[in-house]
C-alpha cells in the first residue's frame, strides 16, 4: 500500500498528425484530462473546489505543429504497471494521437528539455534557399521579432543563440534548437531567417526529438 507522501509518476510519450496537430496547448491537456478518465486509471487530483488531474505536458507543442516525440507526466494514486496503462489509455485517443511507451518516473526525477529537433518541409531545395542557410550558419547572429499575442509588445530574438545545427537531409531542413535558463527560439523563428512567414510555416515543421537534461 502507498503512503499518503509517495509519488507515483508514469511518463508516457507520443506522437502527434494530422488534423488534431491544430488543437492548441490547452485543449491538448484538455483531450487528456477527458481520455484519462474513461482510462479508469487512478488518477491524483489537485484539491480544492476544481479539482484537475495532475498531469503535464513538458514541452508545450505550437499550434500546427506535428511531433514525433511528445511526453506525458501524469501523478497515480498508487503505482500501475506502464504496459497497462499504456494500453488502457491508448485505447481512449482520437485519430491523430498514438501512445509509442510508458515508463515509471525515477525518485527526484524533473524532466527539463535541453535541446529539440525539428525537420522543415521546405519543398524543393531552390539555389536561393540553399544560399540562405549556409550564410545563416556562417552568420554571427540571425535577428527576429517576436511580438507578444497579449501585451503587444515586440522583442528581438538573436535565433542563432539557440541554434546548434542546422543542415538538408535528404529535401528538408533539419535544424536542433538549444533549452536554457534565457528561454528558447521557436522553431518558426528559425523558418523566419530562411526566407519563410513564421505565420504560416508550422503545419511543414516536425517535431523529431527531445533531448532532457540528465538531472533528478
Amino acid at each position: 500500500m502507498s503512503g499518503p507522501c509517495e509519488r507515483h509518476r508514469l511518463i508516457f510519450t507520443f506522437r502527434i498528425c494530422g488534423d488534431v496537430k491544430f488543437i492548441s496547448h490547452h485543449d491538448t491537456l484538455r483531450m487528456f484530462r477527458r481520455a484519462l478518465a474513461r482510462s479508469e486509471l487512478p488518477i491524483r487530483y489537485t484539491e480544492g473546489f476544481n479539482p484537475h488531474p495532475k498531469m503535464s505536458l513538458p514541452v508545450p507543442r505550437p499550434v500546427g505543429l506535428s511531433s514525433e516525440d511528445e511526453s506525458l507526466v501524469v501523478e497515480l494514486e498508487r503505482p500501475v504497471d506502464p504496459g497497462e496503462a499504456l494500453k488502457r489509455l491508448g485505447t481512449q485517443m482520437p485519430a491523430g494521437v498514438e501512445l509509442l511507451a510508458a515508463r515509471e518516473a525515477r525518485t527526484g526525477e524533473s524532466l527539463r528539455p535541453a535541446r529539440v529537433r525539428y525537420r522543415l518541409d521546405a519543398g524543393a531545395p531552390t539555389d536561393e534557399l540553399r544560399e540562405r542557410l549556409e550564410r545563416l550558419k556562417i552568420a554571427p547572429a540571425a535577428l527576429v521579432d517576436r511580438k507578444d499575442p497579449k501585451g503587444g509588445r515586440t522583442k528581438t530574438i538573436d535565433v542563432k543563440r539557440f541554434l546548434e545545427r542546422v543542415e538538408w537531409v535528404n529535401d528538408e531542413i533539419e535544424f536542433v534548437l538549444r533549452i536554457d535558463d534565457d528561454g528558447a527560439a521557436k522553431p518558426s523563428e528559425l523558418a523566419a531567417t530562411l526566407g519563410f512567414d513564421p505565420d504560416s510555416i508550422m503545419h511543414r515543421i516536425r517535431r523529431m526529438e527531445v533531448q532532457w537534461h540528465s538531472t533528478t
